[in-house]
């Protein structure tokens, strides 16, 4: 479905029409993490946010747009939220709440990981916008490594693009694929935080993190 009606810039809308703008993303993010973006409608997105059908074409073109909006809304505000964490006291603790927050929010959020991890190749603007954020979180590790580990800055980039790497690579087996041998290690958010942690720590620091740190359950722990 499609509309000829031209879609209106924000900066141009009413309080009350930002409010319908908003309506509509909420629905589109609760949608979008209920039955995924294939099988999503302007019609279900609508409905959802208890607007007339034809409003939805003032605000955006088209299902794809205001999905691409929220994967940069979603992927902008973890970036905003890491940056603003408190800075712990021991590097492990910095490391653990870090990815404690990114996993609770990607296992909120299932249908914007699916279109930022599994749309690249259909819908390449999805693919740029987890490149984007995934650039500026590398940057963030690589000033954490400069100032934890005491790395030039050369090596603190190149380190922080690897771990980079190797996390994306464990979200996307929990997140995505739901890899039993990851699962066995641990189904919660948290237990996939701290796997990563102890593999960040090992490889930036070449030595387990403090033991009155770790969940004693933990298969890496053992």
């Amino acid at each position: 479905m499609s509309s000829n009606t031209t879609v209106q810039p924000i900066e141009n809308l009413s309080q009350r029409a930002l409010q319908t703008r908003k309506k509509l993303k909420t629905a589109t993010r609760d949608l979008l993490n209920e039955i995924g973006f294939h099988r999503m409608r302007v019609q279900d997105i609508t409905r959802g946010a208890g607007v007339a059908a034809g409003l939805f074409y003032r605000y955006f073109s088209g299902v794809q747009e205001i999905v691409q909006e929220i994967c940069e809304d979603f992927m902008d505000d973890l970036n905003a939220r890491t940056r603003k964490l408190p800075v712990l006291t021991h590097p492990y603790d910095q490391i653990f709440e870090r990815h404690a927050l990114a996993v609770e929010l990607f296992s909120d959020n299932p249908g914007i990981v699916r279109c930022l991890f599994q749309h690249d190749d259909d819908f390449p603007l999805f693919g740029q916008i987890w490149k984007a954020a995934a650039h500026e979180w590398n940057l963030q590790v690589a000033e954490f490594l400069k100032s934890q580990a005491s790395m030039p800055p050369e090596r603190a980039e190149h380190m922080a693009y690897v771990l980079g790497a190797m996390t994306e690579g464990v979200f996307f087996q929990y997140l995505i694929r739901h890899t039993k041998d990851l699962f066995d290690m641990g189904r919660e958010p948290k237990d996939i935080a701290e796997i990563i942690a102890i593999m960040w720590y090992r490889t930036i620091f070449l030595e387990d993190p403090p033991a009155d740190k770790l969940n004693v359950d933990n298969p890496l722990t053992v």
